[in-house]
């Protein structure tokens, strides 16, 4: 039961990845145009980084570097996912590139996908934390680290501390007050309330106080998002010993 849970969970995430990859960047994207233009964007970025620019100019070029990584990432991950392996030319090509410009892009061995290279948001934020694109960032920031920390089961990730958990949890309370198109409230509530069963799982938090918040994350969810399957989700991981 447990195991297959977990394994629905991840299937879930994979096929909205695909669905997302599919609707926003989608595999024709990868002209020879659009791959020089990815690279233009974070070199571009790169040399802003490396001159005499004001703190908040750097946040910027930060933020601008770890989106377009992203972009980058979500669609090597859509390779992978449908084909084992990114393919075609101008995707080979990229990665390539990219790797050669000094920029990571690293795999994890335990999900066999691209991560995201979160500490370009987390470095944006301490220069410029009142940024206009700040929040995104922290959104980028809340949703890529919990999609990158777990195999099956999101209440066991591979290496997240006390202090880290803390972070999270102020983020995703700190969105649930953003209004902003590129910031998913159901993306929020959902992650935010998988926080706080890792917060009382691990005894952060009273039990009482994290059930609380969870139930109330879990209550709006059902209500503002009627046809979403994420409700069915928490329930199940609420409801395991």
């Amino acid at each position: 039961m447990r195991a297959s849970i977990f394994l629905g969970i991840r299937m879930c995430v994979f096929a909205l990845g695909i669905l997302y990859s599919a609707c926003t960047w989608t595999h024709e994207s990868i002209t020879p145009e659009a791959r020089k233009n990815y690279l233009a964007k974070l070199l571009e970025a790169q040399q802003v980084q490396a001159g005499n620019a004001t703190p908040v100019t750097k946040a910027k070029a930060l933020y601008q570097i770890g989106s377009t990584l992203d972009e980058i990432r979500d669609l090597f991950n859509q390779d992978i996912i449908s084909h084992g392996a990114v393919k075609g030319l101008e995707s080979t090509l990229l990665l390539s590139e990219v790797s050669r410009a000094g920029f990571k892009m690293e795999m994890s061995s335990k999900i066999g996908l691209y991560l995201s290279q979160l500490h370009y948001y987390r470095d944006a934020i301490k220069l410029d934390a009142r940024a206009d694109f700040a929040d995104h960032a922290r959104y980028l920031l809340l949703k890529n680290h919990f999609y990158d920390s777990f195999t099956d089961n999101p209440l066991a990730p591979f290496a997240q501390s006390r202090e880290e958990l803390n972070d999270l949890l102020a983020i995703g309370e700190s969105l649930l007050k953003i209004k902003q198109t590129n910031i998913s409230v159901e993306e929020v509530r959902f992650v935010l309330a998988i926080h706080y069963l890792q917060a009382t799982q691990q005894q952060l938090i009273p039990k009482e106080e994290g059930q609380k918040k969870f139930k109330k994350l879990l209550a709006d969810l059902r209500k503002d998002y009627p046809q979403s399957l994420k409700p069915m989700t928490l329930e199940a991981l609420n409801s395991l010993p």
